[in-house]
């Protein structure tokens, strides 16, 4: 059963290549798996809205977490400081959120969404729920459901 499977996912992938050895490694499947999801996000945010995946999370987790700092983003998305920063300046210089200096340490910078942040990431939210829909279409809600439950639980694991 799991061999049709594989066979029949081979067929679906271009490039007419045989994968089938690659299936058994899941960072080649996360990998397939971004492909579509990547042009998905490009076709109904990031080019509509001029904004990256990056630059959409970081919007997303600063709404939800208000006062959140870029160190706290830095180790959420596993990403340098030195390029959080660059992308905190560029949301800054399109007005979608406010460094405010924090009161107990002069170093640290307070994130919170500007009005027209929030509104950015009410309309990018909705046009995300049916972009999902979308790329999940061929799946049931179980499959869906245990497909978000397991990256949950492989993201879990990471050593930071």
């Amino acid at each position: 059963m799991t061999s049709s499977i594989i066979k029949t996912a081979d067929v679906d992938l271009p490039g007419g290549l045989n994968h089938e050895r690659m299936h058994t490694l899941l960072g080649y499947n996360l990998a397939q798996a971004c492909i579509p999801s990547f042009k998905v996000f490009e076709k109904y945010i990031g080019k509509p809205l001029e904004v990256t995946q990056v630059e959409y999370t970081v919007l997303v987790l600063i709404d939800s977490n208000p006062d959140a700092t870029s160190k706290q983003l830095c180790q959420s998305l596993g990403t340098a400081a030195a390029r959080m920063s660059l992308i905190i300046d560029r949301l800054a210089d399109r007005k979608y959120l406010t460094k405010t200096q924090s009161v107990e340490d002069k170093r640290v910078q307070h994130l919170r969404l500007t009005r027209s942040g929030k509104a950015f990431v009410d309309k990018a939210e909705g046009i995300a729920a049916s972009m999902e829909s979308e790329l999940l279409r061929h799946l049931t809600k179980v499959e869906q459901a245990v497909l978000m439950e397991l990256l949950r639980k492989v993201a879990v694991h990471r050593r930071v």
